[in-house]
């Protein structure tokens, strides 16, 4: 279409000419030649390649998602005010035409600068690893932790509250529970013990065991790795110490007698570590067992504090495992799609606001909504949870307010639930699924519908009610 193509290229030229573009461009190429190159690791690889790009690639693309919407909030507004929108509407083009090429122009432009500037930065990450010349134990581990897209597989959660419904049944079956006792809070009690005896391992204690479900790796991939990380005594740093620990793989072609695989390790606890694993432990309907096993005082380390010190596993801290499904530059593929849905979004937000407000009350309309969108998920978390999860409400007010956040977080977009930064740095898979999720609630869905509304507040607008000052 001739007309929206016009738009589109009037778009460009015009943003191109806007001197707060100028600044913030200035800001991305340093940003990209600069960050890469002096933002400095813990001196190992894969300290470097996590910082490098966390710091770099979060930088631009907050950069770049700053341009789209003050870009996007000003175009309309702008050419409203100088009257060259009187004269582009006075010509047989529809209003819808004008916001989809003003929202078209915005979003390809910086699409570009992000395509490049994600490109250079890929390019300035592989240059950098091989700059500091790591050891090949320190590039082998960062091309397997970080350089990759691991899939995810969490254990099982236990049912606590059928645990402790089930223990508490079982009290008051044998009448050790007083007369007269508040059946809610003597539950609370149990749950909260049936929590903490789920972390704690004591030395001798049976080995604790995880089951994984639905484990499914693509064909070729024969390693799986565990992540995990546990604690000696307690979670304070100051108690962390080298401690021995066996693990148990159940593999599920062995024989019955044969028992689990024992894995010994000597580990520094309160730091994250990874195991090697076969893929063959995987059994035909996808399940892995798992398990670990504190041993006896008697063969702890040889120190008389280290004696029967237990072994803490919290349940947000693993064991995980994690199986490779795609290489590096797959994965940054994907994460920049990503960030592609968001600038779409970002451009229709400010093309709306646009629309309907002169150019400092978009901005401002635009920032407030984005502002809210990241602040509605922590309103929503803020009643306390009793041991059941329930929300805990101090009055009516409270729980008005909670309900009230709870609506708002329906309208509202957090649009930094869409990046991606984090897990391209610690090695996770963007999966397709969330690219697909990501595409129809933030793009089709979000961005349709304040597209929309912005078309429709252009078509209904009286140009002729501007007067410029």
């Amino acid at each position: 279409m001739k007309q929206l193509r016009a738009i589109v290229i009037q778009t460009v030229r015009s943003a191109i000419r806007s001197r707060v573009f100028h600044v913030l461009f200035f800001f991305i190429l340093l940003a990209v030649a600069l960050l890469p190159v002096v933002v400095a690791g813990d001196g190992t690889a894969k300290g470097q390649a996590q910082i490098t790009l966390t710091y770099s690639l979060g930088v631009v693309v907050a950069l770049i998602s700053t341009t789209t919407l003050w870009l996007a909030c000003s175009q309309l507004p702008r050419e409203i005010e100088d009257y060259t929108m009187h004269m582009v509407t006075t010509k047989p083009c529809p209003r819808w035409v004008i916001w989809l090429g003003k929202w078209l122009g915005v979003f390809l432009m910086n699409a570009f600068i992000l395509l490049i500037s994600a490109a250079i930065i890929y390019g300035l990450v592989m240059w950098g690893l091989r700059r500091h010349r790591f050891d090949e134990a320190e590039m082998t581990r960062v091309r397997s932790e970080v350089l990759v897209g691991r899939r995810a597989f969490e254990p099982v959660t236990p049912d606590f509250v059928a645990e402790a419904r089930k223990e508490y049944e079982s009290r008051k079956a044998a009448g050790k529970l007083e007369e007269g006792h508040n059946p809610q809070a003597v539950l609370s009690e149990i749950l909260r013990l049936t929590k903490a005896e789920s972390t704690d391992l004591p030395p001798g204690a049976a080995p604790k065991m995880w089951r994984f479900e639905d484990v499914r790796v693509p064909k070729g991939v024969d390693k799986l790795y565990l992540r995990y990380r546990n604690y000696a005594g307690s979670t304070s740093q100051s108690s962390q110490r080298l401690m021995r620990g066996v693990w148990l793989v159940v593999h599920p072609d062995a024989k019955t007698n044969e028992g689990p695989e024992q894995i010994r390790q000597q580990v520094l606890t309160g730091s994250f570590h990874e195991l090697e694993l076969s893929a063959d432990i995987i059994s035909e309907d996808g399940v892995v067992e798992i398990g670990y096993l504190n041993p006896p005082a008697d063969v702890q380390p040889a120190t008389e504090e280290d004696r029967g010190v237990s072994v803490i596993f919290q349940l947000a801290d693993g064991p995980v495992l994690m199986a490779r499904v795609s290489g590096f530059a797959p994965n940054y593929v994907r994460a920049m799609v990503l960030a592609l849905f968001q600038l779409a979004f970002l451009a229709a937000l400010g093309c709306t606001v646009g629309a309907a407000f002169s150019t400092p009350v978009a901005a401002f309309v635009a920032i407030a909504y984005l502002v809210i969108g990241l602040s509605v998920r922590a309103a929503i978390d803020a009643p306390l949870r009793d041991d059941f999860g329930r929300y805990q409400y101090k009055g009516v007010f409270d729980r008005a307010a909670h309900h009230l956040a709870q609506g708002v977080g329906l309208v509202v977009v957090s649009v930094d639930d869409f990046d991606a930064t984090s897990d391209l740095a610690r090695g996770r898979l963007v999966e397709y699924s969330r690219l697909g999720e990501t595409f129809g609630i933030l793009v089709v869905v979000r961005s349709g519908l304040i597209a929309l509304l912005g078309i429709w507040v252009l078509h209904r607008r009286e140009l002729g009610t501007v007067i410029r000052r």
